[in-house]
């Protein structure tokens, strides 16, 4: 079995799901090949929060299971140099490392190459002789650095020389692949139609060709009687412009095909040459001309002149088609995130609803600790992983393996287990599951189709409820260590012999953790102090006995009052201390109310001759506020206003 990944600058985009479905299309009849698709960003990006979490899933890809890489090189070169890109992927030499359409400087890269030298010599001969154009501009992208749009305007050179027409530097425009920049250039030094000194232009991409025409629509010109527009790539924002935009198609899919094939003959050993040609073609529609304007029919005239229908690239790959049918559809299944939930229930509801979605096979694993991670920083990938959730649908074989602790494996191994199951080959979906900047692992699904922009947005909210889940469930875990703990006598250094709490000791330390996990999910609360009301009088009048028997009865009292998954401590004498996580400050009326019940109940049920009272003092915790002793000293703070409120006479 051949493991093939592909790292691809998100799924999100026209491009990269093409190049994409291109290499799912040469696979789809091997049943020797996995192929595990990675969408990431750009590393240490911070174009918006937490972005660069996305590369850490390329770290995963030193696992020895990965028998080659497949990279969609030219999205990364709008944020990246060449060199930098293959600096940022040396480790992964010396394994097959095949990109598509640009060089990598890896001594193990093999690529495919797009080449426009020849469309482009054609598309200025048909500007030429059917267009009668020879005033061709042209809007370069080389601001962006990209090895694609140096390509692209030397070929405009060629093709100018070609057919023996003058280069004029004046008629080139600097431009950066982006719609924006070509609008406002166009605006900002041409005001009327009869400024524009061209007569065609040319435009690095689709997306520049569409700016273009807007700015030129507002200028008076019209297209394509006074300018003939071309852009390149053939994407759907040539299709769904008016007019149609004419253009280059340089075969997306077939680099994808092409770069398969490549790692594929590799790995079985042949040599291949470190570089596949392909040659792009030209596409002519509404904006030179040669699809009449009042056309509806989506379509363009090849070199040979005849037409062709065009299909967009949502039909073409159908996106939302088998098990994602529509947003209904998948809307329906992301009640999973609708409320946090401990790991177990989020198992049972993930098995429910992957099997509804046909999803085959999904693994969940983790690291042992949460890697916490800033966009400075390097990933660096834990040497072991845990294997958490197991759901197999093919076999009817579904594992949680959370209350065992895991099933541990090494990272430089495989990505799973090896013992617990070899996947089947197909096509498999991977993305490191973070919150914020905690990093937890992986998630890594086979997925019953190609249709990867719905995956994308269901995985990724899928993992965010995973973390929340994981997090409640080792929440609980040590909630009930702490519990356990607080009721265990082998704990006599750090219990109150009297009340069996935690004495002052005992409380400060544990109550510390317990505000530590709770900083790390990222839960508030409140800390309480409660000082027992006129215990020097009891002793006084009633005897130490009795006094004793009265701070028993408080201790139950509180026990009784809050939950069991709060902390409770003796302090001193008559001082208690809570540690109460998820319970509000707001409250404090309410638990006052609640004592006052439960001490005039109890008071009865132990024989007291007075009814107790307790004074109590609250202040809310946050990841901000956590340390203990500050937030007791707080809490009696309040707890002494309280007592003036409550005993007057006594500050007079």
């Amino acid at each position: 079995m051949k493991t093939i990944a592909v790292i691809a600058y998100s799924l999100t985009i026209e491009y990269s799901l093409t190049v994409i479905n291109g290499i799912r299309k040469y696979f789809s009849g091997k049943n020797d090949v996995n192929l595990i698709v990675i969408p990431v960003k750009v590393p240490h990006s911070t174009l918006s929060d937490y972005d660069y979490q996305h590369w850490t899933a390329v770290e995963i890809l030193k696992s020895k299971s990965i028998d080659a890489v497949i990279v969609v090189t030219n999205p990364f070169l709008n944020f990246l140099t060449v060199e930098e890109l293959s600096k940022y992927l040396e480790f992964l030499a010396p394994k097959p490392v095949i990109s598509v359409a640009t060089p990598l400087n890896l001594p193990s890269n093999k690529y495919t190459s797009v080449s426009s030298e020849n469309a482009y010599k054609q598309i200025v001969e048909h500007l030429i002789k059917k267009h009668n154009k020879k005033k061709i501009a042209f809007f370069s992208a080389c601001a962006s650095n990209s090895p694609d749009a140096e390509d692209r305007f030397i070929s405009y050179k060629n093709a100018l020389a070609e057919f023996n027409l003058p280069y004029d530097e004046n008629l080139v425009y600097p431009g950066d692949f982006t719609p924006k920049t070509c609008y406002e250039y166009l605006k900002s030094h041409f005001k009327s139609r009869e400024e524009i000194p061209f007569d065609a232009l040319l435009c690095a991409n689709d997306y520049m060709a569409g700016g273009c025409e807007s700015a030129l629509h507002e200028l008076g010109v019209l297209i394509p009687e006074d300018v003939c527009v071309f852009g390149f790539d053939d994407t759907e924002v040539a299709m769904n412009y008016r007019p149609t935009i004419s253009t280059v198609n340089q075969q997306i899919e077939l680099t994808g095909e092409k770069a398969a094939e490549v790692a594929y003959r590799v790995l079985d050993g042949e040599d291949v040459p470190d570089k596949t040609v392909i040659d792009c073609f030209p596409v002519y529609r509404q904006s030179c001309g040669c699809v009449e304007k009042n056309l509806l029919v989506n379509g363009y005239v090849n070199q040979d002149g005849k037409f062709v229908k065009s299909f967009n690239l949502t039909t073409q790959l159908n996106i939302f088609g088998n098990g994602l049918n529509d947003m209904d559809t998948i809307s329906n299944h992301l009640d999973i995130s609708d409320s946090i939930t401990n790991i177990n229930n989020f198992f049972e509801n993930l098995k429910r609803t992957l099997t509804k979605l046909h999803i085959p096979l999904f693994s969940i694993c983790v690291y042992d600790e949460p890697v916490s991670l800033d966009y400075k920083d390097d990933f660096v990938l834990p040497e072991k992983a845990k294997l958490l959730i197991r759901i197999d649908n093919e076999n009817e074989h579904f594992c949680n393996f959370f209350d065992a602790g895991g099933v541990e494996f090494s990272t430089k191994d495989s990505l799973l287990p090896m013992d617990v199951a070899v996947p089947a080959s197909g096509i498999f979906y991977m993305i490191p599951i973070f919150l914020r900047k905690f990093n937890y692992g992986y998630l890594l699904a086979k997925l019953p189709t190609e249709k990867f922009p719905l995956y994308v947005l269901y995985f990724k909210i899928l993992a965010n409820a995973f973390v929340h889940s994981y997090e409640i469930s080792k929440n609980e875990k040590e909630h009930a260590l702490l519990i356990e703990r607080n009721q265990n006598l082998n704990f006599e250094a750090k219990t109150d012999e009297l009340t069996k709490l935690f004495n002052r000791r005992g409380f400060l330390e544990y109550g510390q953790q317990l505000l530590d996990v709770s900083n790390i999910s990222e839960k508030e609360g409140s800390v309480f102090f409660c000082d027992l009301d006129g215990l020097k009088t009891i002793n006084d009048t009633w005897g130490h006995e009795i006094g004793d028997l009265a701070i028993k009865t408080e201790a139950k009292v509180l026990r009784t009052a809050f939950r069991d998954s709060d902390m409770i401590g003796r302090l001193s004498g008559d001082e208690f201390g809570v540690v109460a996580p998820g319970l509000p400050v707001e409250k404090i009326k309410t638990i006052r109310a609640r004592l006052k019940a439960i001490n005039e109940e109890y008071s009865k049920e132990a024989g007291l001759p007075f009814t107790l009272s307790i004074s109590v003092g609250a202040i809310a915790f946050n990841k901000d506020l956590n340390d203990l002793r500050k937030l007791l000293n707080m809490a009696d703070e309040h707890l002494y206003k309280e007592k003036k409120l409550k005993h007057p006479e006594r500050n007079k």
